[in-house]
């Protein structure tokens, strides 16, 4: 069986959009990243989303990605396949991330795998589907501030009370 390499490599890309505009806090863009009925299911050691929509999840993660926190996402060593027909998809990530929430006074930092579902739409490859589960997490107070010289959320996250 021949792979689509072209579907994989636009799939690649998906995924790196989708966490580049995670940790930039930019939601317009992320948006274009999931079908309007995205299914989410994230499970960690300390906290489980899921969301049946792209409007609720997209709330959930402006109120995350809020302005005073700091985020890294990167994910690594996809294994992609592509259906019969061209027009779905699976895919499985490494997820390695990193997540300042000064508010709040803790950092997570940890590992997960991600398994997801794909559909190609008029406007190319959407997430239908995210999930994941931690391989590790650790979950640490925070005394004082670290002394960051720069945080983008700062300027572009949604100011809490």
């Amino acid at each position: 069986m021949a792979l689509d390499l072209e579907a994989i490599e636009l799939i690649k890309q998906l995924k790196h959009r989708y966490f580049r505009c995670l940790d930039m806090a930019d939601h317009n863009e992320l948006a274009t990243t999931l079908t309007d009925d995205v299914t989410i299911d994230y499970q960690g050691g300390s906290y489980r989303a899921q969301y049946d929509n792209r409007s609720d999840f997209l709330e959930f993660l402006a109120m995350a990605f809020h302005s005073q926190a700091v985020a890294q996402h990167t994910a690594h060593h996809p294994e992609i396949e592509v259906a019969a027909d061209g027009k779905t998809a699976t895919g499985k990530w490494y997820l390695h991330d990193i997540f300042w929430d000064l508010k709040y006074r803790v950092k997570t930092s940890g590992v997960a795998l991600y398994q997801d579902k794909y559909v190609k739409t008029d406007d190319g490859w959407k997430i239908a589907h995210s999930g994941y589960t931690r391989v590790y997490e650790l979950v640490e107070k925070i005394e004082e501030d670290p002394p960051f010289t720069a945080r983008h959320l700062q300027s572009v996250g949604r100011v809490l009370d």
